[in-house]
C-alpha cells in the first residue's frame, strides 16, 4: 500500500485514536489542534467502553426531559433559553429520532460496532497503550421500579441481538448493598451488566499521545482550523493571527464540536454537530466501590480510576462549549450524594467541563464527503468517543487505504453515519 499524508484537524480521541491506526497502516500523519493534545472530552470523561449502551440518547422520555431542561436549572439535563433559535433544528431532529422506529433503526446502526469495541482497544493495549485504572462490569441502579424493569428487559433484548453481554438478574435489598456496599441505603434496585468495561482516560491519552509522538506524529498545537482549501489542504489561523496552510493528500476532519463550522466555512452541507456540556470532578471516598455505578434515574456515574473516584453527569446547551458554570456541580453533587456514602462532598477537586459533539439522531458523522474523496469525516460520537474511537479509528484507516469498510470480518454499511443525510 502506498503511503499517505494525512492531516488530522483534532487532536481529541477521535483524531488520536484514528492517527493510532494511520501509523499503524503506514501512514505520514499531522496533527492540526488549536489547543492541546487530548483537549475537549478525552480526559475528563466517564471511561466508559460500553457495548450494551452504545445506542442513541433519544428516547421516548426525551420530550420530557427537555421540558424540564428548559425551565429548571435542577434538572441534568439543561437547555439555555438564549440558544433556543440556534437549537431549533437540532431540537426537532432529536424528538424524531426519539419516536420508535428511529430509533429502533439508530440502535442497529450503532450495534453494527458492539461486538468489536473491546477487541478494538485490546488491540491498542497490544501495542503498548495504557488501558488501566477500571475494570469489568457496570452495576447499574435506579430506584423506579418500572423504569428498572424496563432497562433492564432492553439489555437483555439488546444481548438476544447480539449487542453486548445479558444482565444479571435484578438485585435488591441485601443482595443489592452485598454486591456493592457503599450504595446509599436508599438505593433498592439494581442488576449488573457484566460485558462493560472502564479505564483511566487521563492514562490512557497520555499514553497514547506518547505512542504517537514516538512513532514520529507530527503536531501542530496552536493552529485553529477555519475551513478547507481546495485538494486535500486545511487553512488555519495561527497564534499571532495569521493565515497558515497545512497540506497533505488526505484530510482527516475530526474537530468534535467544531466540526459544522469548518465544513458549512468550506461550503460543505452535513448533518450538524453541536455542543452539549459535560461535567466531572474527583472526590475523596472512606471506600472505593468495587465497580462503575450508573444511576439511572440520577443521571450520574461514579468511577473508580485507579486511586481517586470520578463523578461524571450533566448535558447542557448553551452554545458556550468551553463556559464553566458552576451550579451545574451542584446539581451532579446532588445527584451522587444520594448514590454513595462515605464520600467528601466539600473536598471535590479536579473540577472539568467538556464539549461533547452531538447529532440530533445520535449517529456519528463518518466516511467521505460527497463530491471531494480527500476529506473524511469523524465525528459527533454523541458521548460514545471512547467507547466508538479504536473501531472508528480502525475505519478510517481502511478508507484512507481504499477498501470497503469492515467491523471484524463483517461489512460496515456506513448510510446511516453518512456525512450528509
Amino acid at each position: 500500500m502506498t503511503q499517505q499524508h494525512i492531516v488530522i484537524v483534532g487532536g481529541g480521541l477521535i483524531g488520536l485514536c484514528s492517527a493510532f491506526a494511520l501509523v499503524r497502516g503506514g501512514h505520514r500523519v499531522t496533527i492540526v489542534e488549536r489547543d492541546h493534545l487530548g483537549a475537549g472530552a478525552a480526559t475528563g470523561n466517564a471511561g466508559e467502553l460500553t457495548p450494551q449502551q452504545v445506542a442513541p440518547l433519544a428516547s421516548p422520555n426525551t420530550a420530557r426531559d427537555i421540558f424540564t431542561g428548559l425551565f429548571t436549572r435542577s434538572s441534568y439535563l439543561s437547555i439555555a433559553i438564549p440558544s433556543l433559535p440556534k437549537l431549533a433544528g437540532f431540537g426537532l431532529g432529536f424528538l424524531r429520532a426519539s419516536m420508535r422506529a428511529p430509533a429502533a433503526r439508530g440502535a442497529a446502526a450503532l450495534a453494527q460496532f458492539a461486538d468489536e469495541l473491546l477487541p478494538a482497544l485490546h488491540r491498542f493495549a497490544a501495542a503498548g497503550i495504557d488501558t488501566s485504572g477500571g475494570g469489568m462490569g457496570y452495576l447499574m441502579t435506579c430506584s423506579d421500579e418500572v423504569d428498572l424493569r424496563a432497562a433492564h428487559a432492553n439489555y437483555a433484548a439488546r444481548a438476544s441481538r447480539g449487542w453486548g453481554e445479558a444482565p444479571g438478574p435484578v438485585l435488591r435489598g441485601a443482595a443489592l448493598h452485598a454486591q456493592e456496599p457503599v450504595l446509599d441505603p436508599a438505593i433498592d434496585g439494581g442488576f449488573l451488566l457484566p460485558g462493560e468495561l472502564s479505564l483511566d482516560p487521563v492514562t490512557f491519552v497520555a499514553s497514547l499521545i506518547a505512542h504517537l509522538e514516538a512513532a514520529g506524529v507530527t503536531v501542530r498545537t496552536g493552529l485553529t482550523a477555519l475551513r478547507l482549501g481546495s485538494g486535500a489542504s486545511v487553512i488555519c489561523r495561527d497564534a499571532a493571527g495569521g493565515e497558515t496552510t497545512v497540506t497533505g493528500d488526505r484530510v482527516l476532519v475530526a474537530a468534535g464540536a467544531w466540526t459544522t463550522p469548518i465544513l458549512r466555512r468550506s461550503g460543505i452541507r452535513s448533518a450538524c454537530v453541536v455542543s452539549g456540556k459535560g461535567y466531572s470532578y474527583t472526590v475523596p471516598v472512606e471506600r472505593m466501590p468495587s465497580t462503575l455505578i450508573h444511576s439511572m434515574d440520577r443521571h450520574c456515574v461514579v468511577i473508580p480510576m485507579h486511586d481517586r473516584l470520578r463523578v461524571v453527569g450533566m448535558m447542557e446547551f448553551d452554545g458556550k462549549p468551553e463556559q464553566l458554570n458552576r451550579d451545574r456541580f451542584d446539581v451532579l453533587t446532588r445527584a451522587a450524594r444520594g448514590l454513595i456514602t462515605g464520600a467528601d462532598w466539600a473536598g471535590r477537586t479536579d473540577e472539568w467541563v467538556g464539549a461533547r459533539p452531538m447529532t440530533s439522531d445520535g449517529m456519528p458523522l463518518l466516511g467521505p464527503v460527497p463530491g471531494r474523496p480527500e476529506i473524511i469525516v469523524a465525528a459527533g460520537h454523541n458521548m460514545h468517543g471512547l467507547s466508538l474511537g479504536p473501531i472508528t479509528g480502525e475505519v478510517v484507516a481502511q478508507l484512507v487505504a481504499g477498501e470497503t469498510p469492515t467491523v471484524g470480518e463483517r461489512p460496515l454499511d456506513l448510510s446511516p453515519f453518512a456525512v450528509r443525510r
